[in-house]
């Protein structure tokens, strides 16, 4: 088999969910019917949790507004509760040109422990999700866990 074709047969992990705090990173990905969350520095993860929907460790949560959406994907490790959250809002498109706000968005993670925020971080690059086929297999969140802006 040549260099080319072995290449092309192998698949790398679809990206959900990518986000920088500085020297730091956190990655979601799509490996297969699981989601995978890395997060570290390029070179060395410092925690990998891999979860499908049978494994009730991984839980997804979207709530639409008139013209914004925030969601979330919460990850369970133990009594550890890691949410990544996603905020999106269209262009306002005011009656004057000073009026008129463009897209944004902003991402990030929440760590929890219990019911006890530990931290929270804001993306400094990065930090956009669009909803994916494999959110619908996923256990619904009941609450929207996106910090307000």
């Amino acid at each position: 088999m040549s260099l080319l074709l072995a290449l092309a047969l192998t698949t790398s992990p679809e990206p959900v969910f990518t986000c920088s705090f500085g020297a730091k990173q956190l990655t979601v990905t799509q490996e297969g019917e699981s989601l995978v969350y890395r997060y570290g520095t390029r070179s060395r993860a410092e925690l990998t949790i891999v979860a499908d929907a049978p494994s009730n460790r991984v839980f997804y949560h979207r709530t639409l507004y008139a013209r914004a959406e925030d969601q979330t994907l919460r990850f369970v490790s133990g009594e550890y509760n890691y949410v990544v959250y996603a905020h999106w809002s269209a262009p306002d498109i005011g009656m004057t040109e000073e009026s008129r706000t463009g897209e944004s968005y902003y991402g990030g993670l929440t760590v929890m422990r219990g019911e006890e925020e530990l931290t929270s971080r804001r993306c400094s690059r990065g930090g956009d999700m669009r909803e994916w086929p494999i959110f619908k297999t996923l256990p619904q969140d009941e609450t929207n866990m996106t910090p307000p802006e």
